[in-house]
């Protein structure tokens, strides 16, 4: 059947693992995956990812982050270059970009029927509880439309392990580990040292340089352990070869110097909030120096810092009043989100609002309870588009922790009470990916186009 719509494509994408999920028992990645469908795939049509250039970064966290970092930073040095991420705030493009604009409907659905009739093929001969992953069909979409635009390199995050990961069947010169940490324990574990094996399992024979960022005291043990072992690969850690210093945080961003064994880099900005995305920007700027011969352009690389986007990861998206997006679903996110406010908000000058959106199947109550802690007031909403469900009791929730709190019918309408009826200096927005491209759009900011 040919596709013709992007809701086809996605279906294709996503019709394998739905159609064998009821018959999976196992729950350890290497008796689950099966990476070699993939590889299986891609040479059924014509093994478009051999001859490019791909760096594969993997870890607990900051993988997306760190993966926008390198690639735009690469872009602004004149490379062309792919970003394949997951997941996605709004459209399933959002995925597979090319110099930060995401592949349109038009190529999306192209390729997917070149890849739909090669899907079906592997899919005759598996088992019942076999399947083709979801992220191993996307990437064979990527990789097609990589190739058809010539890019230079490509950068590819992966899931959430390393090893049995769908991606790591591209032959990768280069890797990078962002912070391991306990995390999926049933599916990578048990132990730190398991889950350690899962994600220097990206480090192959064709790769020639390993990027280690800041770890765990017992993290960076393990990895040094692993990597003495693996002699014949050279490796820049965190601490030894880049470190980020003077951090910190304002109203504007992050503030940070960054060093290197190469150079100083002083003075660096971000739109973004977090000590972690300084250290993100630190681990770009290690990489992006073996890629440019002599020392990086100093003007070059702030241009890129300053206005780099990467959505609904604790961004800044507005200014007086500062107005900041989070993906937050659940307490430990608000947690962070919290301490961000706090940062910015160290003498409890600032008025803030935190309007919130999380649906009933996630920790709405956890949310609510955290961003209270912060907020002088709680709106309660939903997004303008969105299949889920949105809680009844959240309004009464929120006035157990704020007798002001208030609930709207719509981002829109909150934003229109909070900038007619209250003096505030700090929107907080938080909740779901669909409620995050919601206030994007709302304040002009483009999902399919990120820029460079």
């Amino acid at each position: 059947m040919k596709i013709k719509t992007m809701k086809e494509a996605e279906d294709l994408i996503y019709h394998s693992y739905l159609r064998a999920i009821g018959h999976i028992t196992e729950v350890k990645d290497e008796n689950v995956k099966r990476p070699e469908l993939t590889r299986r795939l891609l040479d059924l049509l014509g093994a478009p990812d051999k001859g490019q250039r791909f760096i594969l970064v993997t870890g607990s966290k900051g993988k997306g982050s760190t993966a926008r970092f390198i690639s735009s930073l690469l872009c602004h040095l004149g490379m062309k270059v792919g970003l394949f991420t997951s997941p996605h705030l709004v459209h399933f493009n959002e995925r597979i970009r090319v110099d930060g604009k995401a592949i349109s409907d038009t190529d999306f659905i192209r390729i997917s029927n070149v890849v739909s009739t090669k899907v079906d093929s592997i899919e005759k001969t598996l088992e019942r509880n076999e399947y083709q992953g979801p992220i191993g069909i996307a990437l064979s979409l990527a990789s097609i439309y990589f190739k058809e635009q010539q890019t230079d390199i490509n950068v590819i995050e992966c899931g959430r392990g390393g090893k049995y990961d769908d991606t790591n069947v591209l032959e990768n010169e280069w890797a990078v580990i962002t912070p391991v940490m306990e995390e999926h324990i049933e599916n990578l574990g048990p132990k730190l040292s398991n889950i350690m094996t899962h994600k220097l399992g990206i480090i192959k024979k064709s790769t020639k340089h390993v990027y280690i960022q800041k770890q765990t005291e017992e993290a960076e043990r393990l990895i040094r352990r692993q990597l003495d072992i693996m002699k014949r690969y050279s490796y820049s850690i965190y601490g030894s070869d880049f470190q980020i210093e003077e951090v910190s945080l304002t109203t504007a961003g992050m503030v940070f110097d960054v060093r290197t064994n190469k150079a100083s880099y002083n003075k660096l900005t971000l739109p973004l909030l977090g000590e972690f995305q300084a250290l993100n920007a630190g681990i770009a700027l290690r990489i992006a120096e073996d890629f440019c011969p002599g020392s990086l352009n100093q003007i070059v690389v702030k241009a890129c810092f300053k206005k780099i986007q990467w959505p609904g990861r604790c961004e800044i998206i507005g200014r007086n009043p500062t107005v900041i997006v989070d993906g937050a679903i659940n307490e430990e996110t608000a947690t962070y989100v919290k301490h961000v406010v706090q940062m910015i908000n160290k003498e409890h000058k600032k008025k803030t609002v935190s309007i919130v959106s999380v649906p009933v199947n996630k920790d709405y109550q956890g949310v609510i309870k955290t961003l209270s802690e912060v907020s002088d007031q709680l709106i309660l909403t939903v997004p303008d588009k969105s299949h889920l469900t949105f809680p009844d009791d959240d309004l009464d929730i929120a006035l157990h922790y704020q007798k002001n709190s208030v609930k709207l019918a719509s981002l829109e309408k909150a934003l229109q009470y909070v900038h007619k009826k209250l003096d505030v200096d700090l929107i907080v927005i938080a909740g779901t990916q669909t409620f995050i491209g919601n206030a994007k759009r709302l304040y002009g900011h483009s999902l399919m186009d990120i820029g460079k």
